[in-house]
């Protein structure tokens, strides 16, 4: 199997962990609070999705999965730890510019910052989610994968 296709495979598996298991978890932590954040905003959100608002969503966020596998494939071997380890310092690393530039977005718009500061919790629990389900994946793809001494 060639790599962009065991990258496409890796990504495809990542986004189904990431709705099955992220969901719930979502429900149980975020949504009360993000749900509540957009009601009182309502002029700024739209929550009325058609079926072609799911699919660019779910599009939108299959690129997002698929840039951070991408640059976990490139810099894995340059961080140290277990395979795991690495997987999630490098997805925090992602989380850590999402959340940049969220607070940035936050910063230049004068509507209430709550929804940005859920978006940015909502992004730390599925980003461990999906980094942590990455490690534990991505050596079923790619067999060798030395860590830096």
């Amino acid at each position: 199997m060639r790599v962009e296709s065991k990258l496409l495979s890796l990504v495809l598996l990542l986004n189904l962990v990431r709705y099955v298991a992220g969901y719930p978890l979502e429900r149980l932590l975020i949504f009360e609070g993000l749900g509540t954040a957009m009601s009182e905003s309502r002029q700024f959100f739209h929550t009325g999705f058609t079926t072609f608002d799911w699919a660019t969503s779910y599009f939108y966020n299959f690129v997002m999965w698929a840039t951070c596998v991408w640059v976990f494939y490139l810099a894995q071997s340059q961080v140290k730890g277990a395979l795991l380890v690495r997987s999630l310092k490098i997805f925090a690393l992602m989380w850590l510019f999402f959340a940049s530039v969220s607070a940035i977005y936050m910063n230049h718009y004068a509507h209430p910052k709550a929804f940005y500061l859920w978006s940015i919790a909502d992004a730390a629990l599925v980003f461990a989610l999906v980094g942590a389900t990455n490690g534990l994946l991505f050596p079923y793809f790619f067999p060798a994968t030395p860590a830096r001494e």
